[in-house]
């Protein structure tokens, strides 16, 4: 005879992962487990946003009621989310989420109304949400499912903050600068123009066989400043960190790329404001230090060897330029020289 306590303590019944979702992001395969529906919408958002070699793997959550998923054989990173029993108070608009990390684990926590933990070693993410958080999609799929899945990624992948596209001769083109200097507005701009459009914040390298393969976060979308967002009346989008983010797939099917690809060329611009747009040849060298201050942070030396190792194969590979944006028109007689 069993003698059960009528009190579920720890919650365990509640939070049995009931449900799974899963994608590719880059060469790694994702689950998201997680026991209530609620997550399922978040985890959706999440697959559309990474570089893939195919594409999502399972497009609708399998349920296994009572279940409580394991890590199977063929997936790469593992992320379990619960939704909580709790009564937190409404999420406020002014959230914030605070980092730590100490040896493999890195930890979030947004007070009463969530925390998690990951493990970069074993690449399996936790993350405790209240149920009023849980029904924010946009800030579970960027904040909770896109923080581990980028950070497990970065362990094996280099990562320089830009925007990206590739012209009609294969060239991809990174443009690397400060917020609000106008590499996202470039990028769509020759997008609009035929180019073929990467991503909007990351570009994602990977030594293979002595090449470089490349993908790209967020893709298909693009992040604008109120300010330049009435340049372009024909998008609307969902309002995020005070931004409004834009997907174009729907308006450009045909100029995205959404999978893994080695670029035939690739051409690195530092992009900086000024009068005249103008484009000159720099030494690679001179773009090491920015390439620096635009990937990832690693104080572990076996993640930074492997960073530093893919960067300088970039500047080994790469064509590096200043491009100055000016008040003028000619961007794109200037690319073409690309």
């Amino acid at each position: 005879m069993n003698f059960t306590p009528p009190e579920d303590f720890w919650s365990r019944q509640h939070n049995a992962q009931r449900f799974s979702f899963c994608f590719e992001s880059l060469d790694a395969q994702v689950e998201i487990t997680f026991n209530d529906k609620a997550v399922l919408q978040a985890a959706e958002l999440s697959a559309k946003r990474y570089s893939a070699e195919s594409k999502v793997l399972r497009s609708t959550p399998s349920e296994a009621s009572g279940q409580d998923f394991g890590r199977s054989r063929e997936t790469s990173h593992s992320i379990k989310i619960v939704v909580t029993q709790t009564n937190a108070a409404p999420v406020p608009a002014d959230l914030n989420i605070s980092y730590s990390g100490v040896d493999e684990w890195i930890t979030f926590s947004v007070g009463e109304w969530g925390h998690g933990f990951g493990n970069l070693k074993t690449k399996v993410a936790h993350a405790f949400l209240s149920p009023a958080l849980a029904q924010d999609v946009r800030w579970v799929s960027r904040f909770v499912i896109d923080h581990y899945v980028l950070n497990f990624l970065l362990t094996e992948w280099a990562m320089v903050h830009s925007s990206c596209v590739i012209n009609s001769k294969g060239t991809l083109i990174a443009m690397v600068a400060p917020h609000n200097v106008g590499k996202s507005t470039t990028a769509l701009r020759l997008l609009r123009n035929g180019d073929k459009f990467l991503a909007d914040g990351m570009i994602l390298l990977k030594e293979v066989d002595g090449g470089l393969v490349v993908g790209g976060y967020p893709v298909g979308e693009v992040k604008l400043r109120d300010d330049v967002i009435g340049l372009f009346p024909q998008y609307h989008g969902a309002r995020e960190s005070g931004k409004t983010v834009i997907d174009l797939r729907a308006a450009h099917a045909d100029l995205m790329m959404t999978n893994v690809f080695t670029p035939e060329s690739i051409c690195l611009c530092l992009v900086e404001r000024g009068s005249r747009t103008s484009l000159t040849p720099i030494e690679n060298g001179e773009a090491a230090p920015t390439l620096a201050a635009n990937t990832a942070f690693w104080d572990r030396e076996s993640n930074l060897k492997n960073n530093s190792k893919i960067l300088n194969r970039l500047l080994q590979v790469a064509r590096c330029y200043r491009l100055i944006l000016g008040n003028d028109d000619q961007i794109f007689s200037v690319m073409e020289t690309l």
